[in-house]
């Protein structure tokens, strides 16, 4: 979810800057560009990093619960 919110929102920054700087606006809207670009750069970066930590959990978390399946089924066999 977080995810999805990140790059959404870091598309439509980077357009909206693109669009500013083609558009030829007043110097402000110039200066503006690289404040939008680098907020949609780093959006999606976070967006990406959070995504991949909660791979990491879900990943860790699977492990877990097989392992200790793994360890039930042992001291049930015991």
């Amino acid at each position: 979810m977080f995810y999805k919110i990140a790059k959404t929102l870091s598309k439509v920054t980077i357009i909206l800057g693109f669009v500013l700087m083609v558009g030829g606006g007043s110097e402000k809207s110039q200066e503006l560009f690289y404040l939008y670009e680098a907020l949609g750069i780093v959006t999606f970066a976070a967006g990406a990093f959070a995504l991949e930590c909660f791979r990491y959990q879900e990943y860790q978390y699977r492990k877990r619960k097989i392992k200790e399946a793994k360890e039930h089924a042992r001291r049930e066999a015991a």
